[in-house]
């Protein structure tokens, strides 16, 4: 089970990572970086909807009854709330850097476009989800 502090460590680390690699110009200067970020942001964001899934769970009996299905059906219920809240907050990203490029046009002649159109967009969506998959896939076999 993961806890709140945990996925709040583990994001904070991509979000330094992300800091150091926009004012490195990693993204302009290496092609692929922006694949693995987006694979760990995936993934932080899909702990920190493992953590909120466990906060709700303690909270609301969730837990799966004598019926051998009802495991399955909770194990499919975790998941999709939790690959849904990644997803989520994959969706607000890119909403965060189209905006960044509509509105900050200095903050753009200087480090270029954050969006590179949409199949730009459509890979960050899908390594979102991988790493979000993954994440689920790793942590729930701790429970």
């Amino acid at each position: 089970m993961v806890r709140f502090k945990t996925a709040f460590v583990a994001i904070a680390v991509v979000i330094v990572i992300h800091i150091i690699a926009i004012s490195a110009g990693a993204y302009h200067a290496v092609s692929w970086f922006d694949i693995p970020m987006h694979f760990f942001g995936g993934y932080v964001m899909a702990m920190l909807g493992l953590a909120g899934y466990a906060w709700i769970g303690e909270r609301v009996d969730i837990r799966p009854k004598a019926d051998p299905t009802a495991k399955f059906a909770r194990t499919i219920l975790e998941g999709m709330f939790v690959v849904g809240f990644a997803m989520i907050i994959s969706i607000a990203w890119e909403w965060y850097e189209f905006l960044f490029d509509q509105f900050a046009t200095n903050m753009v002649r200087e480090y270029g476009f954050a969006q590179m159109g949409l199949s730009d967009t459509m890979d960050d969506f899908f390594n979102d989800f991988v790493g979000a998959i993954v994440a689920w896939g790793l942590w729930r076999q701790r429970d």
